[in-house]
């Protein structure tokens, strides 16, 4: 899983993230949205986040953990 694979969904509206990642667990105002995209084989979860500014996805980080998010 690379940050590279998401890249995609820099600029695009909220509307557009959820129409192409689904809704998940978002508050649709929030403007941090967060998405399960994967587990590494050690049991990790990969977890994608999607910052908006200005209703546009503006940056995109993915984290890997333990913990459920």
């Amino acid at each position: 899983m690379n940050k590279d694979n998401f890249n995609y969904l820099i600029g695009k509206t909220r509307h557009e993230v959820k129409a192409e990642m689904g809704d998940g667990f978002n508050f649709f105002k929030d403007n941090v949205w967060t998405y399960q995209v994967g587990e590494t084989w050690l049991g990790k979860k990969v977890i994608l986040s999607v910052l908006f500014v200005d209703n546009h996805a503006a940056n995109i980080t993915l984290h890997k953990t333990f913990k459920s998010f």
